[in-house]
């Protein structure tokens, strides 16, 4: 009989981690976000701040997103660091043409702000229905989303002292370029652009066409550098590791977003990342230093914690458990507090964790005064690892020869 394996991702004791960093350490303050009322939104129609799914920052200025619609919300943080309001709605349809209208669902699970744009991803899953009068039969419908195949960019207008603004367009001025939105084609099929050319991967093809939180396709983590896109899925997981999926991306002549093509011939590239079994639900890319927000990938309660690559190299094939540090790991609270949004926020010029969940407990959320509180956490410093030897290979497993390609 096989053993079960021990977690092998590498924790505070085992690196160079500043040791009074506990990894269950508690919360160093909070940040309150405050919204309007949903009748006052556009394409909004459902309370927001029960269900945010993604963070970026730049600045002052806090953007996330609802994953039940198509729009971006913005809050300003006050000078004191704990509250953030303001709120401005901006619908993605008065940008772009979306095949299933501005307020139709794109579960944008993906924020990132890189060079002067926010980019923004959809998760490109299906659902299944739930069972409801239909009983079983509900749960045989697995539906797609046309909106949630976006991938795409808006510019961002410094209005000064920390606010920014997603615009449609900036134009040229004094020589500096202009810049305007774009995204990745979409039409109403699901075979999207990304979907299509996954479905022929050896790895990520088989799993496609399952629903998300089944272990199909589901992008839940997006970060940016110059015209590196970093996808993170939350599914598939495969044989114990997180898969990431590069894009370096160029605009058309017609104005589109296309992944180019990469030295392999084609136009992404995979990374295996062993995360002990769990998926990606947010990624934030800094500098030489990737973060990574773990949780699981079906529906259910599970570890959920930090992990950081330092000199993170995108185009490693695979970064085995010994080149990762655990930095932070959040609480599990049976049916509640899923973290699902990760950003570095600077207060008092210190860089810090906001962490904001998806279904959020009770004690986080005020509907009378739409208010959502988020989390703050002070940032262990991981050494870098690249010099850690590789784990061995797991017992009873075959051992492989190092590929000296990305598999793609």
């Amino acid at each position: 009989m096989a053993k079960n394996r021990r977690p092998r991702l590498p924790a505070a004791e085992a690196t160079a981690i500043d040791k009074s960093m506990a990894l269950d350490r508690s919360r160093s303050g909070t940040v309150d976000l405050t919204f309007r009322a949903i009748d006052e939104l556009a394409h909004v129609h459902d309370p927001i701040w029960e269900d945010v799914s993604a963070l970026a920052v730049i600045g002052r200025s806090i953007f996330c997103t609802c994953d039940e619609t198509a729009t971006i919300e913005r809050v300003v943080l006050d000078e004191a660091g704990t509250n953030a309001a303001g709120h401005t709605n901006f619908p993605l349809g008065e940008a772009f043409d979306l095949p299933d209208g501005p307020s139709g669902e794109m579960d944008i699970e993906g924020l990132a702000i890189a060079d002067g744009y926010l980019w923004i991803c959809g998760s490109h899953s299906l659902k299944r229905d739930d069972p409801e009068e239909g009983g079983l039969a509900d749960m045989e419908d697995i539906d797609w989303d046309p909106n949630r195949g976006f991938l795409g960019r808006v510019p961002l207008i410094d209005r000064g002292d920390g606010v920014f603004e997603p615009v449609a367009a900036i134009d040229a001025l004094d020589g500096v370029p202009g810049r305007r939105a774009a995204m990745v084609k979409m039409s109403k099929s699901s075979r999207t652009p990304i979907r299509k050319m996954l479905a022929k991967d050896a790895l990520i093809g088989p799993f496609v066409d399952h629903p998300c939180k089944e272990n199909g396709l589901d992008i839940e983590g997006l970060a940016v550098q110059g015209d590196t896109v970093l996808l993170g899925l939350r599914g598939p997981v495969i044989g114990g590791h997180a898969m990431i999926v590069r894009l370096e991306m160029k605009e058309t002549g017609s104005g589109a977003l296309k992944p180019r093509k990469l030295e392999n011939g084609q136009r992404y590239q995979l990374q295996a990342v062993d995360l002990d079994g769990q998926a990606i639900r947010d990624l934030e890319w800094r500098g030489d230093r990737l973060l990574i927000l773990t949780g699981a990938t079906t529906d259910l309660e599970a570890m959920q914690s930090v992990v950081v690559i330092d000199d993170y190299d995108p185009g490693r094939p695979v970064y085995q458990a010994g080149l990762l540090a655990r930095i932070l790991d959040l609480p599990v609270i049976r049916g509640s507090d899923h973290a699902e949004g990760l950003a570095t926020i600077e207060i008092d010029g210190q860089d810090r964790l906001l962490v904001a969940y998806d279904s959020p407990h009770e004690t986080r959320t005020d509907p009378a005064l739409r208010r959502l509180t988020t989390d703050l956490f002070e940032i262990a410093e991981a050494a870098a690892q690249a010099d850690r030897p590789a784990p061995a290979a797991r017992k009873g497993g075959k051992k492989r020869k190092a590929r000296s390609r990305q598999h793609a």
